[in-house]
């Protein structure tokens, strides 16, 4: 079980740090525009999604696989409470991980349609467009238009509770004291 529960954690919590820098990175999109150098900016502020995203990808197939051999183990017990404990467990940490898939997923979409974009004309203008008072605040924020500190928060939720239920059962099953 620990051996899986780690693996599972190590790059999830990788991408957590990722997703950090992701966050701070959002703001910048958000802001790029009213920049002098708007162009060169989005084209920089693109690039780092693109590489961030990849970073983000390149953890989740493993972190799946951990996730289903720790479901695996579930079987491997006689004992119906300690098969549930785990089946909990690995229900928690698929519940941070598809978090985890879905932003990976919902940033390469931000980082695709922003390949298709090519920034052009007088920032001023641009600006002026894209902000307008038809659109809501919301709209012009693109953390707010992905939901990502709420994503971010059941993240976070689900990997303390998965925290938790690991330390229990190795203090109810392997007589460890953490």
């Amino acid at each position: 079980m620990a051996t899986h529960f780690n693996g599972t954690v190590t790059p999830m919590l990788a991408n957590d740090r990722t997703l950090d820098l992701v966050n701070v990175q959002l703001d910048d999109i958000n802001a790029v525009f009213t920049k002098p150098d708007y162009q060169i900016r989005y084209a920089g502020e693109r690039a780092k999604l693109v590489k961030y995203v990849g970073d983000l990808q390149k953890n989740l197939p493993f972190m799946q696989d951990q996730i289903n051999s720790l479901r695996h183990g579930e079987q491997l017990t006689k004992d119906a409470q300690q098969a549930r404990d785990i089946h909990q467990l690995a229900e928690k940490l698929q519940l941070a991980y598809n978090k985890q898939y879905q932003l990976s997923a919902d940033l390469l979409g931000v980082a695709q349609a922003m390949m298709q974009y090519r920034p052009s004309g007088d920032a001023d203008s641009f600006a002026n467009q894209m902000q307008t008072l038809n659109m809501p605040a919301e709209m012009r924020d693109i953390k707010s238009y992905l939901k990502f500190n709420g994503q971010r928060d059941v993240i976070a939720d689900a990997e303390d509770k998965s925290a938790d239920m690991a330390l229990d059962i190795v203090s109810k099953y392997c007589g460890v004291t953490p």
